[in-house]
């Protein structure tokens, strides 16, 4: 007989693992680390409060990339699975100080903290990378960054509480959520202007540009749908229709899917790009609130606001796989090009973490601010080391 493979091997210990997992279920006693999500869906739900008092990491999740097993002592400028830091630069907005934190993630160190307008949500980049934009929420305002001299060299006005932001593909316009108003403007980016206010659905939220950049996708958390608009013509085409808390949401790097959280039922819907239609619903802890996916699309990620929870979902498989543990209240989420490491903004704790996705060690904890809501990761300007 040849050697085992791994999934063998996780195969062989299912059985065992599901018995102590429905056991644990019955008893309420807490589970071995080692342990997995590795359910079918029919059996998901009845375990989902084992796992929510289990600090799992990846193990036997389908995939080489999570690994299990205890993480090593880390090496001089690198994690304990030898990845090198990001030489990236992370913007983010910290909702109680009104500003953005601008942080080297080479150095993991604080470069800036630009002041912007009252309470800033969420931030987007212009297509050139030239500009940060910020959703002030409270000030009815969109802040306009110089990622070169890392000032506000503008400031525009957002309508009624302005939120979700997404730049279009050619950079002229950037829409903007106004949930009161339950509706999207679109701001004419030369010249500062609202040229049009779009449609949306009850508390338009959040809003992302689709792979392509032909459609946007606006989330509603009032009535629980998903508004799919087309940024050429600037028009409402259709709605998808939910559950109740729809918030966060992300577009497969492929271009098949959009996955959604929704926070108010604790789970995430799939919807097929090509028919606009919910083709799958994926059961999670508690408060799913952002989805970021890994840059080969095999793998959606889950901030959980409620405790400090990163979940990692397989989408091949539509199921849970493993979890992150960041700081409390991980909100905006982002994962590295080289899809090895994950960013979480953590809107209790004020802090970044940077999390080591095959192993699931947390490397490191950056302070950013008060109250750091949204994240987005840029290439250091050229000429900088």
């Amino acid at each position: 007989m040849g050697p085992v493979s791994r999934h063998e091997e996780c195969d062989a210990q299912k059985e065992s693992w599901e018995k102590a997992i429905v056991a644990a279920v019955s008893t309420g006693r807490k589970l071995e680390s080692s342990m997995l999500t590795f359910w079918p869906k029919s059996r998901a739900a009845s375990v989902l409060s084992a796992i929510l008092s289990t600090p799992l990491l990846f193990a036997c999740a389908g995939s080489d990339s999570f690994a299990a097993g205890p993480p090593a002592s880390p090496a001089e400028g690198r994690s304990s699975s030898g990845t090198r830091p990001d030489d990236l630069i992370a913007y983010v907005v910290n909702q109680n100080s009104d500003d953005v934190a601008v942080i080297d993630l080479a150095t993991r160190e604080l470069i800036a903290r630009i002041p912007v307008g009252r309470n800033p949500h969420e931030i987007a980049v212009s297509p050139d990378g030239s500009r940060v934009y910020t959703s002030d929420q409270e000030g009815g305002t969109i802040s306009v960054i110089d990622t070169m001299t890392l000032h506000v060299v503008d400031r525009w006005p957002g309508g009624a509480s302005p939120h979700g932001l997404a730049a279009t593909k050619d950079g002229q316009s950037l829409l903007v959520t106004n949930g009161p108003r339950s509706s999207v403007l679109a701001i004419d980016t030369q010249t500062g202007r609202i040229v049009r206010e779009i449609p949306a659905e009850r508390d338009a939220h959040m809003v992302l540009l689709g792979h392509d950049g032909s459609r946007a996708y606006v989330t509603n958390p009032g009535d629980g749908s998903l508004t799919i608009l087309d940024t050429a013509s600037l028009e409402h085409l259709e709605t998808v229709r939910m559950s109740t808390g729809a918030e966060g949401l992300a577009v497969s790097p492929d271009g098949q899917w959009v996955y959604v959280a929704n926070r108010g039922t604790d789970d995430v819907f799939v919807v097929d790009v090509a028919t606009s239609r919910v083709t799958d619903r994926i059961p999670v802890h508690r408060e799913p609130i952002r989805i970021a996916f890994s840059p080969d699309s095999s793998t959606a990620f889950v901030s959980q606001i409620s405790g400090q929870q990163i979940l990692a979902i397989d989408t091949a498989r539509r199921q849970v796989v493993g979890v992150l543990t960041a700081g409390d209240g991980p909100v905006g989420i982002e994962v590295s090009p080289a899809g090895d490491t994950l960013y979480a903004a953590n809107i209790f704790s004020g802090d970044v973490s940077v999390l080591d996705i095959a192993t699931g060690e947390l490397i490191a904890s950056i302070p950013a601010g008060s109250g750091p809501d949204g994240i987005v990761l840029l290439p250091k300007p050229a000429g900088e080391s």
